[in-house]
This record gives C-alpha cells, structure tokens and sequence, in this order.
C-alpha cells in the first residue's frame, strides 16, 4: 500500500505496490500535463507530451528532489510563469 504525501505523491520507499499515476508539473518545459508514474520496480517515471521528456526517477534521493521540486512549483505558480518566459527567451533559433 503506497502512503500518499502532503504534497500528494506516494512517500518513496525500497518496495513500492499499486501502479498509481499522478498529474505534475514537467521540471523543464513547466507544462502541467505531465505524468508521474510508479513502476512495478519502484522507479517512477515522469512523462510529458508536450516537450517529450522522459525521466527515470530510480533513486530515493532523485525522487524526493522531485517531489520537492513539485511542492516550490505547486507554492509558487508565478515561478512557473517567470521560467516558461526564460526558456523561450533564451530558446536558440532554429538553424543554431
């Protein structure tokens, strides 16, 4: 059985049960259709549609930086605003 946290993911641990997704937030293009997924093994494995981006998350550590990355963007939408601009400006062309 999976203990769901505070913020509204599975608390990680050594052995995991259930097969639970979960919407997120993609650390890098920001969009909010992203996925999170506990696989049979206890990796998660994020996906986003929208910019392609997959991520293996196999590590206790690696998923708590990820669920803590999800609660500063959850705290702070603006943030999410000021970062999706600074990729955009700072996206290079399409020939370089």
């Amino acid at each position: 059985m999976e203990i769901i946290g505070d913020d509204g993911f599975p608390i990680p641990s050594k052995k995991k049960e259930g097969n639970g997704s979960y919407m997120c937030v993609c650390p890098i293009c920001m969009n909010g259709d992203a996925t999170m997924k506990v696989a049979k093994t206890g990796n998660w494995n994020v996906r986003c549609y929208n910019c392609k981006t997959l991520m293996y998350l196999n590590d206790v550590i690696s998923i708590n930086l990820f669920r803590g990355l999800q609660a500063f963007l959850n705290a702070d939408p603006e943030h999410q605003v000021r970062h999706t601009a600074g990729l955009i400006a700072h996206a290079p062309d399409e020939g370089d």
